[in-house]
């Protein structure tokens, strides 16, 4: 209990930084709209909206050497409310392992070379290792990169993308679970995972949708989110980067992809998508949010989902003292 109330008490402080003005990272347009001057935690952050393209941003966005010092240093002591993984963490880093393994099973071959980028702990890599796979991981934190190598005995890169060299290794399969949105450059970040990909390699991306039903936009404006994604903007972002999408999810912003020879000219489909997007994000206000019968069926789910978590771990914690 007193460190949940700690991990909430972190997250209720604001981060100071001083940015710089950018253009968008998926059109390259300067045309930006503000649609959020708080944070999920109503601290002061300002997300602003491309006029162009929609894709969504911080703004001012950081600097590099601001987003290297609060993940190197502040992001999982942040979100997770201690340097290394907690039990919390662990129980629904296994889960999530578990789903993506499931995703991904029907399209897994023997032999197959992976790249987890974003691997945090290293779950889902210990998951791959375990059905007989070759996977290796890239995470920016140091102290969650060495606890999957300690723990699991994965191989993982404890630096950013952009600075790990593989040489001329190739990957049939590079994944990333809610990373992107944590990158000052996605599409930096996409061109390098197409890079490492062979020919007919796939990779499975997912983000978080700010167009997700039922959910106020505002839950994912938060520091860490360097950039907010629709399934419009990330299929764009994508197209722009050289993969081309196998299926078409309608749940939100999770689709598996193969790798294109090179970038898709026709990247830029949507674009009616910005003004859409802008007048859906202005239109789902916190009031109306709060006065819909969803939010807060969504809010009982939320809690019994908590509880659950919560039980798992003390009836693990008093089976260990047993």
């Amino acid at each position: 209990m007193l460190s949940t109330l700690r991990t909430l008490l972190l997250r209720q402080r604001p981060f100071r930084y001083v940015g710089t003005r950018m253009p968008c990272n998926l059109c390259s347009g300067t045309d930006f709209v503000v649609i959020a001057r708080r944070d999920r935690w109503l601290n002061p952050l300002t997300n602003s909206i491309c006029r162009r393209c929609g894709l969504v941003c911080l703004d001012p966005m950081p600097t590099e050497a601001e987003v290297a010092d609060f993940y190197s240093r502040k992001y999982r002591r942040h979100y997770d409310g201690a340097a290394e993984p907690t039990a919390k963490h662990l129980l629904r880093s296994r889960r999530s392992a578990e789903l993506r393994f499931r995703i991904l099973e029907p399209h897994l071959k023997p032999g197959m070379r992976i790249l987890d980028v974003g691997s945090g702990s290293g779950e889902f890599l210990a998951r791959l290792k375990e059905a007989g796979y070759e996977a290796e991981g890239v995470e920016p934190d140091e102290s969650f990169a060495r606890y999957a190598e300690r723990s699991y005995g994965m191989k993982v890169h404890a630096a950013p993308l952009a600075e790990v060299d593989f040489g001329r290794r190739k990957f049939d399969l590079v994944t990333s679970w809610h990373s992107l949105e944590h990158m000052r450059d996605p599409h930096q970040a996409l061109t390098r995972m197409h890079e490492l990909l062979a020919a007919d390699g796939l990779a499975h991306l997912v983000v978080p949708d700010l167009a997700e039903p039922h959910k106020t936009p505002m839950a994912n404006f938060r520091f860490a989110h360097l950039h907010g994604f629709t399934r419009e903007t990330f299929a764009m972002l994508a197209a722009k980067a050289g993969f081309a999408s196998l299926d078409d999810p309608q749940w939100g912003t999770g689709p598996l992809f193969r790798r294109l020879a090179g970038p898709d000219p026709g990247w830029f489909r949507y674009p009616a998508h910005a003004e859409r997007l802008e007048a859906y994000l202005h239109d789902r206000t916190l009031w109306r949010m709060l006065l819909s019968g969803e939010t807060w069926r969504r809010f009982v789910r939320r809690v019994r989902y908590l509880v659950g978590d919560r039980l798992t771990l003390w009836r693990a914690a008093r089976g260990r003292s047993h």
